[in-house]
């Protein structure tokens, strides 16, 4: 069960574990966008990997799906990464009834079209993407993250799973659980992060391999991430598996 002492745009999260998170040493954060109504595939990967996640990172279309599994978790009837962090995609709202019915938290929940966040150390920017034409590429959206001083950048709408490097950010895109285009996989990804002001600095093996900072400077190593396929049975249940492993780096 899960308790959510903390709920404000765009965030329903533990507040003791929302606030852990932005200093972790080590942190896996579940990214998810683009539902668009698959609440049993939201409710079975939240539940699934509610162990190995500290927090969930929604980039859009489909929130109403993510408070939906927010509620049945509060309730009791499963368990879900602690914290929730959601941005504003086209097909959303902007505002919300209240997630919950106390009175501290009947305010209307409103979704910002972008969220920036400090995750182990790490700046992250995430938004849907449509604001920024991802259509065509993770350029423009990278430009604004990296603006903001952000490493990385989670983004969705295109139901494309892909990873970008662009500058100094590094631009994720989970797709779309069961609803992907082209050649895509329907899935989601893990994002692993280590906070690199409390590790060592990047191999020199990293250092070719990493990309370039805004100063021109190159990052170390700072996680990975885990690109997952989902999978529906014709029973109805549903399995994941890992089908691609890429390597994060972030500012020194």
């Amino acid at each position: 069960m899960n308790s959510f002492t903390r709920c404000e745009n765009g965030v329903i999260a533990d507040t003791a574990a929302y606030n852990r998170l932005q200093y972790a040493d080590t942190a896996s954060v579940l990214l998810l966008s683009d539902t668009h109504g698959a609440v049993d595939a939201v409710r079975w990967i939240l539940a699934a990997f509610s162990e190995e996640c500290q927090a969930c990172l929604f980039a859009g279309d489909g929130a109403q799906d993510i408070m939906t599994v927010v509620r049945e978790a509060a309730a009791g009837k499963l368990t879900i990464p602690p914290v929730i962090i959601m941005a504003q995609g086209n097909c959303d709202c902007q505002l919300y009834p209240p997630v919950f019915t106390d009175s501290e938290n009947q305010k209307p929940f409103g979704l910002p079209v972008y969220q920036q966040k400090m995750i182990a150390g790490q700046q992250i920017l995430l938004a849907h993407g449509h604001l920024h034409h991802v259509e065509l590429d993770g350029r423009k959206l990278s430009m604004t993250a990296e603006n903001l001083g952000c490493t990385i950048a989670v983004y969705g709408h295109t139901h494309i799973q892909s990873i970008e490097g662009f500058g100094g950010v590094t631009a994720v895109n989970p797709g779309s659980p069961l609803r992907p285009r082209g050649k895509s996989y329907g899935g989601f990804a893990i994002l692993s992060i280590n906070n690199t002001k409390k590790t060592p600095n990047r191999t020199a093996a990293e250092t070719d391999a990493g990309i370039a900072g805004a100063d021109g400077t190159l990052g170390g190593k700072c996680g990975e991430l885990k690109l997952y396929t989902l999978t529906k049975k014709n029973t109805g249940a549903f399995s994941a598996a890992v089908h691609a492993v890429y390597p994060i780096y972030g500012h020194r």
